[in-house]
């Protein structure tokens, strides 16, 4: 089955508590599909994770263990309980273990394994893993093999026996049954059989009470889509590369901004009143954040303090020649990052560790050009499209796969593109933009010192807004970027492929440094 990328699935998103998308709302949705599998809250939940992985550095600071507990528990990343998940597991009565182990080696550097008890004594274990942006994807139930995502109303279904021919008999009775499937699949592991039907409407109640009652099969489960927009294979985009949207733009003689419009309605067919109405809710949330990033009385534990309220009003004063837009669009960038390291609410675009740049650079070069809410909302929907479109070869937007190129490169072509627009550039232009800041960050590593988004991420988000404002109007302004952006996105998988490879998963440069050194064992004291 053929699925193609949302804006509000994969690069408007997800909407989170900080720090981070992948360390954050990654694990809070891997453990409420977990829930929903499982039937309920664990009386019991250890949570295993590779010794040689990312969680090693990242669980605690970067907030994973409280969205693996809230998953757990059966919220989802933005109750306002959030930070309480221990006491909210003690009282629910459920028993917490986070442990490293040895053996966890499949998918990910993000990949962690569930052992699942409930309160009838009835077991379960599921391996998931975070992928980057809030994406997630289960490996395997149980020892069967598959892919879960959370795109689609998916019903889970577990057969007593590990036979091939009786789950696939069963996967085939049920498809014969169910009308406007998207897909189906099966798989044996060593003590069952799984089977999955995909759709874009949920399950009727009946069919699961059926299922639950038959002899031959240990539990059905429906799993609700995590995402806003729910895949349904009977909807193709008009477009589906950087050329193709400059082609269509030519073809239909409409902006990047209308282009991306049409795309989403396509993928999700949503009316355009209600693109238009979850774009301007992102753009409230966003202003919230950059509101909340410039309290004087924010506060967060780490290894850095606030800086942004202090720096508001101060760059380009004094002896400092004024740096134009970017005199607002720094201390903004900046109080967004530290909003989301309280654990304040974020858009990431398209990672929580690059979610200053866009909402810093775009609302301050908004204000001082006087744009109307409209080309706001265009401007956003013309990065979204951009960052669709960066999403080949396996990109996720994930740091720990492809480094940080993957968020803060991304996260400022995004934003160029829509600086863009909301200069009144042409298709060509946004995506030339994009491709030169992807240029201009190709092979940053992923490098959280002592596992926070704090050093060097919120410098690389100040990096990020002065990158994106230069390309947007050094393009519109006739530079010449020679190489395409497909071809940029491509090759940045390819690098990020060979950082990891290399290096291994984050912690490669300034954590090795004497001082990076100090702060990562203060931290763990």
């Amino acid at each position: 089955m053929k699925e193609y990328s949302s804006i509000f699935n994969h690069a408007l998103a997800p909407i989170t508590p900080g720090p981070s998308s992948s360390n954050t709302c990654g694990p809070v949705r891997i453990g409420l599909v977990c829930h929903q599998l499982l039937g309920g809250t664990p009386s019991k939940a250890v949570v295993e994770y590779y010794s040689k992985g990312a969680f090693v550095t990242t669980l605690y600071g970067m907030r994973s263990d409280l969205g693996f507990i809230n998953g757990l528990l059966g919220k989802e990343q933005n109750d306002p309980a959030f930070p309480q998940a221990y006491e909210n597991a003690k009282q629910a009565g459920m028993e917490v273990v986070f442990q490293e182990v040895d053996d966890l080696t499949i998918g990910g550097m993000e990949t962690a394994r569930l052992r699942l008890t409930a309160a009838d004594g009835n077991t379960l274990t599921v391996v998931g893993e975070s992928l980057g942006g809030g994406a997630f994807r289960l490996h395997s139930i149980e020892g069967c093999p598959l892919d879960l995502r959370g795109a689609n109303y998916e019903l889970v279904i577990a057969l007593a026996e590990p036979s091939v021919s009786s789950a696939k008999a069963l996967v085939e009775e049920l498809s014969s049954r169910i009308s406007g499937l998207n897909d189906s699949a099966f798989s044996v592991g060593p003590v069952c059989s799984i089977g999955i039907l995909r759709a874009a409407r949920a399950f009727s109640p009946e069919l699961l009470s059926e299922l639950n009652g038959r002899k031959d099969i240990l539990w059905a489960r429906e799993v609700s889509p995590i995402h806003p927009v729910v895949t349904d294979i009977s909807r193709k985009p008009p477009f589906n590369s950087a050329d193709e949207l400059v082609s269509y733009c030519q073809e239909h003689n409409c902006s990047a901004a209308r282009a991306a419009i049409d795309y989403e309605m396509a993928i999700s067919g949503w009316t355009e009143e209600q693109v238009r109405g979850y774009s301007d809710m992102l753009w409230d949330i966003m202003r919230e954040s950059r509101d909340g990033g410039f309290r004087p009385d924010l506060q967060f534990n780490g290894i850095v303090t606030p800086k942004a309220a202090q720096m508001k009003g101060k760059i380009g004063t004094g002896p400092m020649p004024s740096l134009g837009l970017l005199d607002d669009a720094i201390p903004s960038a900046l109080g967004i990052m530290e909003h989301s390291n309280a654990a304040g609410k974020i858009v990431c675009v398209p990672t929580g560790g690059s979610s200053g740049i866009l909402p810093g650079l775009l609302l301050s070069a908004a204000e001082r050009m006087g744009s109307t809410e409209v080309e706001l909302h265009e401007a956003l929907m013309a990065a979204g499209i951009i960052g669709v479109l960066m999403m080949v070869d396996g990109n996720e937007f994930a740091g720990g796969t492809h480094g940080c190129q993957a968020e803060i490169a991304c996260g400022a072509a995004m934003s160029a593109a829509g600086l863009v627009q909301l200069m009144g550039g042409t298709p060509k232009q946004a995506c030339d933009a994009a491709s030169m800041c992807l240029q201009s960050f190709l092979g940053l590593i992923c490098d959280p010192v002592a596992g926070l988004v704090q050093v060097p991420c919120l410098a690389r988000n100040i990096a990020g807004v002065s990158v994106a404002a230069a390309s947007a109007q050094s393009v519109c302004a006739g530079f010449d970027v020679v190489i395409p952006l497909d071809e940029m996105s491509r090759i940045m998988v390819q690098v990020g492929g060979q950082i990891s490879k290399e290096l291994g998963m984050c912690c490669n440069g300034c954590c090795l440094t004497p001082t990076g050194t100090r702060l990562a064992k203060e931290q763990w004291k």
